[in-house]
């Protein structure tokens, strides 16, 4: 009678008669899955995080009506219950004579090796633009962190690349340069170039910067949000970061993530933001930036991943905070080559004025496809 619970694992219902219509059939009633969020549009799945998409769920396509199970089904397994209930409105109480309400069920099972009949042209309606990929996830059980964008290795306009799509750590080539996604700022993204440029000192990095800009294809000027012309970097001597676990030398941690930047203002506040003040340009990132990039889920999730891309071991980079007041010291990315196994470690004494093949600057920008 659509009463909740009214239904055990066990019972079952004999239709002889009969008694509703349809077949004429027995049924066993068993437990079903629990769902794991409420039933959704296919926009809004597509909206979800991608750890996200898969799932014991359904997932209404509102052009065809057809409702999807967001997980593969597996033997003795039941969906949640689409519906819960159908309640009758006031106005029905004034229908004369005697009814009564049924819902229609066209259920299907799509097999992996299916799916693409199932997503034919259809006369009658238009599958939403989603569905395949909704498919594929479902078949593959999971989406990667780049879904929906192209391969690390295309190079492709800025056009075709959804950054809302992106999760940190996402390589992607756009215009001729191969860049690693930093984080998703609201409607501004912020990248950095996979390579470093080598060979650049810390005092050199302006320069660099702007000849790396000034030669990025206009597209991808075109959406480059402005900066501060001047960051308030503060200075930060070597030996004042503390650093756990083992003091910082455990091997697999080395320098990873400080335990006190908070004890230094101006070092620990200078985040990089969009600042309608400065202007559209390259950046490097400060010390503060690559601490807050740097764990789990994030654009640097381990120390080995800190350094730049495509370098062999010659990866180190410099970031935009000088060492202590009146030294020649700064802080960089330790490349690999220089002490192993310690490459990604962070090092407040490299000297200001010194180059080489395996330290250079790394290029950010903040981005936004609006524009």
């Amino acid at each position: 009678d659509g009463t909740d619970a009214y239904w055990s694992s066990g019972d079952s219902f004999d239709n002889s008669g009969p008694v509703w219509p349809g077949e004429e059939v027995t049924h066993d009633a068993a437990q079903n899955l629990q769902q794991d969020r409420a039933p959704m549009t296919m926009s809004q799945w597509a909206a979800l995080p991608n750890n996200l998409k898969v799932g014991n769920f359904w997932v209404i396509d509102h052009q065809t009506g057809w409702a999807y199970w967001a997980n593969q089904l597996q033997a003795g397994e039941t969906t949640s219950y689409l519906l819960d209930a159908a309640q009758m409105t006031a106005a029905a109480d004034n229908i004369p004579g005697e009814y009564y309400y049924g819902i229609h069920v066209d259920g299907q099972l799509i097999s992996p090796d299916r799916i693409n009949d199932f997503l034919a042209a259809d006369p009658d309606y238009t599958h939403h633009a989603d569905l395949s990929d909704f498919l594929t996830a479902v078949q593959n059980g999971s989406i990667d962190n780049n879904w929906g964008n192209p391969g690390p290795d295309d190079d492709v306009q800025p056009n075709e690349i959804n950054f809302s799509l992106m999760a940190p750590g996402t390589i992607f080539t756009m215009a001729g340069e191969q860049y690693l996604y930093l984080e998703n700022m609201g409607n501004n993204h912020m990248i950095i170039r996979n390579e470093m440029i080598p060979n650049i000192t810390f005092n050199g990095q302006n320069n660099a910067l702007n000849n790396w800009y000034g030669a990025l294809d206009p597209a991808v000027q075109a959406m480059v949000q402005p900066v501060s012309d001047a960051f308030n970097t503060g200075n930060l001597a070597e030996g004042e970061l503390h650093w756990r676990p083992d003091g910082g030398y455990a091997p697999g941690n080395w320098r990873w993530i400080p335990v006190n930047l908070g004890e230094f203002p101006d070092a620990a506040a200078d985040i990089t933001e969009v600042n309608s003040d400065g202007s559209p340009r390259a950046f490097a990132l400060s010390l503060a930036d690559v601490v807050r990039l740097s764990g789990p889920g994030r654009a640097f999730p381990s120390r080995a991943e800190r350094v730049a891309g495509n370098a062999g071991e010659n990866n180190g980079w410099w970031t935009r905070t000088p060492g202590a007041a009146g030294g020649n010291g700064a802080w960089r990315v330790f490349a690999a080559s220089e002490s192993l196994p310690y490459g990604g470690g962070l090092h407040g004494s490299g000297n200001i004025n010194y180059t080489t093949v395996a330290r250079g600057v790394r290029p950010a920008l903040i981005v936004n496809q609006s524009n």
